[in-house]
């Protein structure tokens, strides 16, 4: 959010000292050798900071998302149509809130990589086109879902990212395709419907090697969603489901982080 103070640090462990932090002056402040103070900006927008390990000038890139704040007031957020969120949380569970805020996405930004393998558009809401639009894509989301990439990639698929069919939806957008799941984590940004497309065709490819595209394909996809070994706070605790091909699509996988095992 906006104005909010964030460390950032070296993980214990790392070579200790020779780092330096590249970021929009005057927002961070060094408070050791190896970690910093960051304060994000009043303006929504993406702030790319730089950690460079001086020695071997080995670097990565982390991408703030300075969000957009909204109070709900309304069903527009400037001019961008969003619907309404239930405001009483699921069972009280906090990962029902209803967002504080969202990404802006511009034409500038939207092609700008979230993780090592994922884009921000490929996350987006498909009620529209044209920009600015505002999104949810929640940091756990992405690391199981680089997880689960690697995972397939390590069965002899050479696959560079996976095909989102569907990540952040709104309300709005949710209730216009026919979806009366007033809770459903596509609403909240750590749910993802995703299929393997090496060859582009936007159509699940044949993982199991029987020759044809089926369910089968999808059922391969969750097994391995459901085999990845991730200790503690990023091992997949959440929704997990295949689906079949219809004339609109090709067999996928749902997967969300909602926090307890659901199956269907």
């Amino acid at each position: 959010m906006p104005d909010t103070v964030v460390r950032i640090r070296v993980e214990p462990g790392l070579r200790q000292g020779g780092y330096r932090l590249d970021a929009p002056a005057p927002l961070t402040y060094r408070r050791s050798s190896t970690s910093w103070r960051f304060v994000a900006p009043s303006a929504p927008g993406l702030y790319p900071i730089h950690v460079t390990d001086t020695t071997s000038g080995v670097s990565v890139q982390l991408q703030v998302f300075v969000l957009n704040p909204w109070d709900h007031d309304g069903r527009r957020l400037n001019g961008y149509r969003i619907g309404r969120y239930e405001m009483e949380p699921r069972h009280g569970r906090a990962v029902y809130e209803p967002p504080e805020g969202f990404v802006e996405v511009t034409a500038q930004n939207k092609d700008a990589l979230v993780a090592p393998h994922f884009r921000l558009d490929q996350f987006l809401c498909k009620q529209t086109e044209e920009t600015p639009q505002y999104a949810l894509v929640r940091p756990r989301l992405l690391r199981h879902l680089e997880q689960v990439l690697a995972a397939v990639n390590d069965q002899g698929h050479d696959v560079s990212t996976l095909h989102v069919m569907s990540g952040y939806r709104t309300p709005y957008y949710n209730r216009a395709i026919g979806n009366t799941t007033e809770y459903s984590r596509h609403l909240y940004g750590d749910a993802a419907d995703i299929y393997v497309d090496v060859d582009g065709d936007r159509w699940m490819d044949d993982l199991t090697g029987d020759g044809r595209v089926s369910v089968a394909d999808a059922e391969y996809l969750a097994d391995i969603v459901q085999r990845i070994p991730t200790p503690g706070e990023d091992r997949f605790i959440g929704g997990l489901s295949t689906y079949g091909s219809t004339t609109a699509h090709g067999p996928f996988v749902h997967l969300d982080l909602r926090g307890r095992h659901v199956r269907w």
